[in-house]
Protein backbone atom coordinates (compact mmCIF):
# COMPACT_ATOMS: atom_id res chain seq x y z
CA UNK A 1 0.00 0.00 0.00
CA UNK A 2 1.47 3.15 -1.32
CA UNK A 3 1.71 5.72 1.38
CA UNK A 4 -0.84 8.06 -0.12
CA UNK A 5 -3.69 5.04 0.35
CA UNK A 6 -2.48 4.59 3.39
CA UNK A 7 -3.26 8.03 4.32
CA UNK A 8 -6.41 8.36 2.61
CA UNK A 9 -7.80 5.13 3.78
CA UNK A 10 -7.04 6.43 7.90
CA UNK A 11 -8.54 9.67 6.90
CA UNK A 12 -11.93 8.06 5.57
CA UNK A 13 -11.79 5.69 8.52
CA UNK A 14 -11.59 9.13 10.78
CA UNK A 15 -13.87 10.92 9.49
CA UNK A 16 -16.99 7.94 9.43
CA UNK A 17 -15.95 7.24 13.29
CA UNK A 18 -16.09 10.25 13.99
CA UNK A 19 -20.04 10.63 12.37
CA UNK A 20 -20.97 7.59 13.66
CA UNK A 21 -19.53 8.61 17.10
CA UNK A 22 -21.10 12.46 16.92
CA UNK A 23 -23.62 12.36 19.86
CA UNK A 24 -21.49 9.65 21.75
CA UNK A 25 -18.40 11.65 21.92
CA UNK A 26 -20.69 14.70 23.46
CA UNK A 27 -22.05 12.51 25.89
CA UNK A 28 -18.66 11.30 27.14
CA UNK A 29 -17.52 14.85 28.47
CA UNK A 30 -16.44 14.86 32.01
CA UNK A 31 -17.05 18.29 32.61
CA UNK A 32 -20.49 19.05 32.20
CA UNK A 33 -23.58 16.89 33.94
CA UNK A 34 -25.79 15.16 31.73
CA UNK A 35 -28.73 17.59 32.61
CA UNK A 36 -26.10 20.68 31.87
CA UNK A 37 -24.95 18.72 28.43
CA UNK A 38 -29.04 19.33 27.57
CA UNK A 39 -28.86 22.61 28.60
CA UNK A 40 -25.90 23.41 26.30
CA UNK A 41 -27.14 21.36 23.71
CA UNK A 42 -31.12 23.20 23.61
CA UNK A 43 -28.87 26.56 24.31
CA UNK A 44 -26.84 26.12 21.17
CA UNK A 45 -30.09 25.18 19.04
CA UNK A 46 -32.16 28.52 20.45
CA UNK A 47 -28.96 30.73 19.41
CA UNK A 48 -29.00 28.98 16.12
CA UNK A 49 -32.45 27.63 15.31
CA UNK A 50 -32.70 25.97 11.94
CA UNK A 51 -35.00 22.87 12.71
CA UNK A 52 -35.78 22.29 9.42
CA UNK A 53 -32.07 22.20 7.73
CA UNK A 54 -29.37 20.83 10.47
CA UNK A 55 -30.44 17.50 12.33
CA UNK A 56 -29.26 17.30 15.91
CA UNK A 57 -26.25 15.56 15.18
CA UNK A 58 -24.75 19.11 13.74
CA UNK A 59 -25.70 20.87 17.48
CA UNK A 60 -24.14 17.98 18.72
CA UNK A 61 -20.72 18.22 17.08
CA UNK A 62 -20.89 22.15 18.27
CA UNK A 63 -21.47 21.17 21.80
CA UNK A 64 -18.69 18.87 21.45
CA UNK A 65 -16.35 21.17 20.53
CA UNK A 66 -17.25 23.40 23.33
CA UNK A 67 -16.61 20.81 25.25
CA UNK A 68 -13.37 19.71 24.43
CA UNK A 69 -12.57 23.66 24.43
CA UNK A 70 -13.48 23.40 28.37
CA UNK A 71 -12.18 20.46 29.06
CA UNK A 72 -8.21 22.13 27.70
CA UNK A 73 -8.86 25.58 30.21
CA UNK A 74 -10.14 25.09 33.69
CA UNK A 75 -10.95 28.56 33.48
CA UNK A 76 -13.63 28.38 30.28
CA UNK A 77 -14.76 25.00 32.11
CA UNK A 78 -15.79 26.72 35.17
CA UNK A 79 -17.37 29.62 33.00
CA UNK A 80 -19.20 27.39 31.12
CA UNK A 81 -20.65 25.44 34.15
CA UNK A 82 -21.29 28.66 36.30
CA UNK A 83 -23.30 29.90 33.19
CA UNK A 84 -24.83 26.99 32.28
CA UNK A 85 -26.27 27.30 36.10
CA UNK A 86 -27.05 30.55 36.02
CA UNK A 87 -29.74 29.78 32.92
CA UNK A 88 -30.98 26.87 34.79
CA UNK A 89 -31.76 29.08 38.17
CA UNK A 90 -33.36 31.92 36.23
CA UNK A 91 -35.08 29.18 34.57
CA UNK A 92 -36.22 27.99 37.63
CA UNK A 93 -36.51 31.33 39.41
CA UNK A 94 -38.92 32.68 36.44
CA UNK A 95 -41.14 29.78 35.23
CA UNK A 96 -40.52 27.08 38.39
CA UNK A 97 -38.68 24.18 35.32
CA UNK A 98 -35.65 23.46 34.25
CA UNK A 99 -34.64 25.60 31.04
CA UNK A 100 -34.81 22.36 28.72
CA UNK A 101 -38.81 21.61 29.98
CA UNK A 102 -39.69 25.58 28.96
CA UNK A 103 -41.74 24.49 25.51
CA UNK A 104 -42.08 28.01 23.95
CA UNK A 105 -38.83 28.93 21.90
CA UNK A 106 -39.36 32.81 22.40
CA UNK A 107 -39.79 32.23 26.34
CA UNK A 108 -36.33 30.46 25.87
CA UNK A 109 -34.68 32.74 23.89
CA UNK A 110 -35.89 35.63 25.93
CA UNK A 111 -34.28 33.82 29.26
CA UNK A 112 -31.07 33.65 27.48
CA UNK A 113 -30.81 37.13 26.35
CA UNK A 114 -30.51 38.17 30.34
CA UNK A 115 -27.04 35.99 29.58
CA UNK A 116 -26.17 36.90 26.31
CA UNK A 117 -23.30 39.92 27.11
CA UNK A 118 -21.27 37.15 29.19
CA UNK A 119 -18.38 35.40 28.53
CA UNK A 120 -19.24 32.03 28.07
CA UNK A 121 -22.57 32.83 26.40
CA UNK A 122 -20.20 34.88 24.09
CA UNK A 123 -17.99 31.47 23.76
CA UNK A 124 -21.13 28.87 23.56
CA UNK A 125 -21.84 31.78 20.18
CA UNK A 126 -18.67 32.31 18.64
CA UNK A 127 -18.16 28.29 18.49
CA UNK A 128 -21.66 27.85 17.12
CA UNK A 129 -21.59 30.55 14.73
CA UNK A 130 -17.84 28.92 13.06
CA UNK A 131 -19.82 25.29 13.64
CA UNK A 132 -22.42 25.98 11.19
CA UNK A 133 -21.58 28.43 8.95
CA UNK A 134 -18.11 27.82 8.33
CA UNK A 135 -18.69 24.29 7.86
CA UNK A 136 -18.17 23.22 4.09
CA UNK A 137 -20.75 20.13 5.06
CA UNK A 138 -23.49 22.15 5.99
CA UNK A 139 -23.23 24.84 3.51
CA UNK A 140 -25.10 22.87 1.13
CA UNK A 141 -28.03 22.89 3.03
CA UNK A 142 -28.50 26.49 3.02
CA UNK A 143 -28.61 26.69 -0.52
CA UNK A 144 -24.87 28.26 -0.75
CA UNK A 145 -22.91 26.73 -3.27
CA UNK A 146 -19.09 27.97 -1.87
CA UNK A 147 -16.59 30.24 -3.07
CA UNK A 148 -17.08 31.29 -6.96
CA UNK A 149 -13.40 32.76 -7.54
CA UNK A 150 -11.87 29.03 -8.61
CA UNK A 151 -15.01 29.03 -10.95
CA UNK A 152 -14.70 32.47 -12.64
CA UNK A 153 -17.02 34.17 -10.29
CA UNK A 154 -20.44 35.02 -9.72
CA UNK A 155 -21.66 36.06 -12.96
CA UNK A 156 -21.50 32.61 -14.47
CA UNK A 157 -22.21 30.80 -11.54
CA UNK A 158 -25.72 32.04 -8.75
CA UNK A 159 -25.76 35.33 -9.75
CA UNK A 160 -29.33 34.95 -11.21
CA UNK A 161 -30.11 31.55 -9.44
CA UNK A 162 -32.95 33.07 -7.30
CA UNK A 163 -36.46 31.37 -7.77
CA UNK A 164 -38.23 33.99 -5.36
CA UNK A 165 -38.55 36.60 -8.39
CA UNK A 166 -40.90 36.26 -10.77
CA UNK A 167 -39.03 35.97 -14.50
CA UNK A 168 -38.73 39.62 -16.04
CA UNK A 169 -39.28 40.57 -19.99
CA UNK A 170 -36.70 39.52 -21.98
CA UNK A 171 -34.22 41.86 -23.98
CA UNK A 172 -36.53 41.59 -26.93
CA UNK A 173 -39.59 42.60 -25.17
CA UNK A 174 -37.94 45.64 -23.01
CA UNK A 175 -36.21 46.89 -26.31
CA UNK A 176 -39.85 46.58 -28.15
CA UNK A 177 -41.37 48.46 -25.28
CA UNK A 178 -38.69 51.32 -25.73
CA UNK A 179 -38.42 51.95 -29.25
CA UNK A 180 -42.69 51.91 -28.86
Amino acid sequence: MSRRMFLMTTTMAGITTGAMLGGRAFAASGVLTAAQQGTLLRMLQDIYPHPDLLQLSHYEAIAATVLKNAEADAEAAKALTDGLGKIEEQAQALFGTAYTDITDPDTREGLLRHFQNEGFFQTVRWTAYFGIYDNKDVWPLFGYEGSSVEHGGYIDRGFSDITFVPQGPSLEERMAAVQG
